[in-house]
């Protein structure tokens, strides 16, 4: 759709992150920072009027991840993602608190510098999910 393609294979997923990860740093532990719910307006403009007013609110899980190398790393890799409530897909309505966090931590792992995505910030399984968006 909208001649947009991606080639999924250049993606370090991040399950492969995490062997990464954990091959660089056997001692290393990924870490929730926080969680939280944003509500976030969603605005229209009248075609007649011109006015913008909002006219709905979506409903956002945003988790954010650290990456600690060591124990006692003052410095870890953070990452945040988030999820819309619910999930726009069959794959993703019910799981989003896991997305959200799997997401968080891929991107933790690369904020470490403990594995790179190879092209790109997104992860596989995000690029899959929102193929259907484009």
């Amino acid at each position: 759709a909208g001649g947009v393609s991606f080639n999924l294979g250049d993606y370090n997923d991040v399950a492969s992150r995490i062997i990464e990860f954990r091959e660089k740093y056997p001692d290393g532990s990924l870490q929730q920072v926080k969680y939280e719910l944003l509500e976030v307006p969603i605005y229209t403009k009248d075609k007649e009027s011109g006015v913008v007013s909002q006219t709905a609110v979506r409903v956002y899980l945003a988790y954010t991840a650290a990456a600690y190398r060591t124990p006692d790393d003052l410095c870890p890799g953070q990452g945040t993602a988030w999820e819309p409530i619910p999930g726009p897909t069959q794959f993703t309505r019910d799981s989003e608190m896991q997305n959200a966090e799997t997401a968080a931590w891929g991107r933790a792992i690369v904020a470490a510098l403990a594995a790179d995505t190879k092209k790109g910030i997104a992860s596989r399984d995000e690029v899959q999910a929102r193929r259907t968006d484009w």
